[in-house]
């Protein structure tokens, strides 16, 4: 299993409003490409989508995917 991984895909969720709403959708088609286990891939599955997008709506805008288009 490789932590790091999946600390990028969560801080790219965290940054990345469309990526967000896929991994939200489906975690399996949103992380292709991703070296990851499957029992990661069920964890990321299983990811919460209120608490996930709460953090989100916390990070500051420029620091999101979207900076500068007035949302995250």
């Amino acid at each position: 299993m490789s932590q790091e991984v999946v600390q990028q895909i969560i801080g790219r969720a965290i940054t990345d409003a469309e990526f967000r709403q896929k991994l939200i959708d489906n975690a399996h088609a949103a992380c292709v490409g991703y070296d990851l286990t499957e029992a990661e891939l069920v964890a990321l599955e299983a990811l919460d989508q209120e608490s996930i997008q709460a953090v989100a709506g916390k990070l500051d805008p420029r620091l999101s995917k979207s900076a500068g288009k007035g949302f995250i």
